[in-house]
C-alpha cells in the first residue's frame, strides 16, 4: 500500500465549478468519487435536522440515502445508507479526504466520496449503524457487549493502528485515538475514524522518527505525556492512547476516574456485566497489555503489532477457558494497579 503526497488542485473554486478546460480529473477524483452537491442535498432531504446523527466541534454528520447502480447496465438502482460530514474548516476537509482516499483496511472507516461546492465541504462515508464505541457503552438501552465481543473490538482497532504504523509506505500517526473516534457497524466491527489531525511520518520500513509539532491538538485526556508536554509525535503516542481505550472497555467510568486520581485498581470498578465472565488467565494478559501501553517512557511501550498479537492471545485464552469451564463463573482474585502518570494540567474527561 503506497501513500502518496496528493493534492486537490485548485480548490479555491471547488470541484463543482471546474471549467471545461480541465480534461482530466485530479488524482483525488480518480481515487475517490466526487458527488454533486445536488445529490447530497437530496440524500439528506435538504440537510434535514432530523437526520443529524452526530455533532462535534463545528462539524455535523447526517444520515443520508444515495441511489446507486453498481452494474451500470440498466439494472434497477438500489438505495444505500451513508454518513455525510459537513465540514467547516477547509484544511481539515482537505486532510481527511486526502488521507482516507488512500487508506483501505476493514477496520478503518471507508470514504465513499466527497463534495466541494463553493463553501460547502462534505465528506461521504460508509454508514455505521451502531454509532461510536463511547456512545454504545454509555447507552443503557443498548444490548451490553460481552467480554469476548469487547476483545474483538479491541483487536480490530489494534489491527487498524498496526496497519497505519507499518502497513503503508509512510507511517500514519492518528493522534486522536479515543472511544468517540471508534465507530461500530451493524456487525459490531470497529472502524477507526476522524483523520483530520493525523500526521504522516517517514517510511514505515524504518524505525519511526519523531515529529515535533508546535500546536497540541486532540483529546487532552488521552494524550501521551511526551506529546502533551513537548509536542513529540511518534507511533507510541497512539499506543498510549490505545491503552486508555482498553481501560474504557472494562468499565465506562474507569478512564475518567483514572485521569482524576492517576492510580486505580481495575477490578474495583469493572463493568458489572463483565463480573464472573472474564477468565483469570485472559485478564492477566489483557491487563499486562494496558500497563505496557501506559508506560511513561515511549520507548518502553510495545508496538501495535505486538499489542495485536497479545490481544489475540488473550481472546484465545478466554475461548479455551470457556470451553473447559462450560459457562461457569470466573473469579478474579487479583488486584491490578493501573497508573496514568500524565504530568500536565487541565485534564479533560471524556463525556459521560
Amino acid at each position: 500500500m503506497v501513500l502518496k503526497c496528493l493534492c486537490f488542485g485548485d480548490w479555491k473554486k471547488g470541484n463543482a465549478s471546474c471549467s471545461s478546460k480541465k480534461q482530466y480529473p485530479t488524482v483525488i477524483e480518480e481515487l475517490c468519487h466526487p458527488f454533486s452537491f445536488h445529490d447530497l442535498r437530496k440524500s439528506t432531504n435538504n440537510f434535514d435536522q432530523k437526520l443529524i446523527i452526530g455533532e462535534r466541534a463545528l462539524n455535523k454528520v447526517y444520515k443520508g440515502y444515495l441511489n446507486h447502480n453498481n452494474n451500470n447496465n440498466g439494472a434497477a438502482a438500489t438505495d444505500y445508507t451513508v454518513a455525510l460530514k459537513v465540514m467547516t474548516v477547509p484544511l481539515e476537509f482537505k486532510k481527511e479526504v486526502e488521507m482516507l482516499c488512500q487508506l483501505h483496511h476493514p477496520n478503518i472507516i471507508s470514504l465513499i466520496g466527497f463534495c466541494h461546492h463553493g463553501k460547502e465541504k462534505i465528506a461521504v462515508y460508509e454508514y455505521t449503524d451502531n454509532g461510536s464505541l463511547h456512545d454504545y457503552l454509555s447507552n443503557k438501552d443498548k444490548e451490553p457487549l460481552s467480554w469476548k465481543k469487547r476483545l474483538d473490538i479491541c483487536i480490530g482497532v489494534a489491527r487498524a493502528l498496526h496497519y497505519l504504523h507499518s502497513g503503508v509506505k509512510r507511517a500514519v500517526f492518528h493522534r486522536d485515538i479515543n472511544p468517540i473516534n471508534i465507530l461500530l457497524d451493524r456487525n459490531m466491527m470497529p472502524k477507526l475514524a476522524n483523520f483530520v489531525i493525523s500526521l504522516q511520518g517517514g517510511l514505515s520500513t524504518l524505525k519511526p522518527k519523531q515529529i515535533k509539532v508546535d500546536k497540541i491538538v486532540g483529546t487532552s485526556a488521552l494524550m501521551a505525556p511526551e506529546y502533551a508536554i513537548h509536542g513529540i509525535v511518534t507511533d507510541k503516542c497512539d499506543v498510549y492512547s490505545f491503552g486508555l481505550v482498553l481501560l474504557h472497555m472494562v468499565g465506562h467510568n474507569v478512564l475518567n476516574y483514572l485521569i482524576q486520581h492517576e492510580e486505580h485498581i481495575l477490578e474495583e470498578t469493572l463493568d458489572p456485566i463483565l463480573k464472573g465472565k472474564i477468565a483469570p488467565e485472559c485478564w492477566q494478559v489483557f491487563t499486562s497489555v494496558i500497563q505496557s501501553c501506559l508506560e511513561y517512557e515511549a520507548d518502553e511501550r510495545p508496538t501495535m503489532g505486538e499489542v495485536e498479537v497479545l490481544l489475540e492471545h488473550a481472546l484465545s485464552l478466554q475461548q479455551q477457558a470457556d470451553i473447559i469451564r462450560n459457562a461457569a463463573r470466573y473469579t478474579l482474585s487479583s488486584t491490578t494497579p493501573c497508573y496514568c502518570r500524565q504530568r500536565y494540567n487541565n485534564h479533560e474527561s471524556l463525556p459521560r
